[in-house]
This record gives C-alpha cells, structure tokens and sequence, in this order.
C-alpha cells in the first residue's frame, strides 16, 4: 500500500539519483528499486540485505541465495502485473547491454529509471520482462 504523498517522494528519490553513479551495495537495481519501495510504501524490502555485500561477486551470491534476481521482488510480497499494466513506481524487470537487472517505472516519458555508472538511466519500457505492483 503506497502511503499518502508518494508522487512526491517518488520524484525526490528519483531526482536524488539522477548523477548518483552506480556502486555495488551502496546505488545498485536492487537497492534502487528498494529505496523507491521505502519511500513508496515506508517498508524496507532490503533492509535486511543492506551493507552485506560491496562487490559485483557478493552481489551475485546473494542473488542467487534469494532464487535470482527475477525472484526478489515477488519473494518481498509484490505482486506481479503484466508489463503493460506496470504504473509509475512499480519495479520492473528489464534487459540492458544483456544484463537483467531491476529498475522502476517512471511514467514521465522516459521509461524504466535503472543506477548507471555516471547516473540513473532511464530504458524504454519495451526492455521490461515483468512487472511488480508497488
């Protein structure tokens, strides 16, 4: 359930990160996508996770202990949608440079909002596999 005000903490988050460069363990898809969730919703889905890992090795263990990354966001309790039916500040599954990885939808014309090296980066909504209502 998304508390009240979430636009707006949703377009803070996201203007936080826009040249927030990529770092394992610290602005990663995942944790991304759960800072999103946090200020969507006021629960943590990585909370338990966070400051465990700091390279893109421990990551992938990690990962892989929670069934893959496309097993994270259902294993947190959200609901999966079809792609179509994804709205601004659902996570998103998405293919990039072919990687997968997990982003947030951002209806502002600019697509699925995913960490970069330099910044967020922000894919077409075409690159997205699945979907999971916030």
């Amino acid at each position: 359930m998304r508390i009240e005000g979430w636009e707006t903490r949703l377009n803070d988050v996201i203007e936080a990160a826009l040249c927030r460069p990529f770092r394992w363990g610290e602005n990663d898809c995942c944790l991304f996508a759960a800072d999103v969730v946090h200020v969507l919703t006021g629960r943590d889905p990585a909370a338990d996770y966070r400051g465990r890992y700091a390279s893109a090795a421990q990551a992938a263990k990690l990962i892989q202990r929670l069934g893959g990354i496309e097993a994270i966001p259902g294993a947190a309790g959200f609901e999966e949608v079809a792609v179509a039916f994804a709205r601004r500040g659902d996570v998103a599954l998405a293919v990039n440079d072919g990687n997968l990885l997990l982003g947030v939808v951002d209806m502002t014309g600019r697509g699925i909002a995913v960490p970069g090296a330099k910044g967020l980066v922000f894919l077409p909504l075409e690159s997205a596999l699945k979907a999971w209502r916030v």
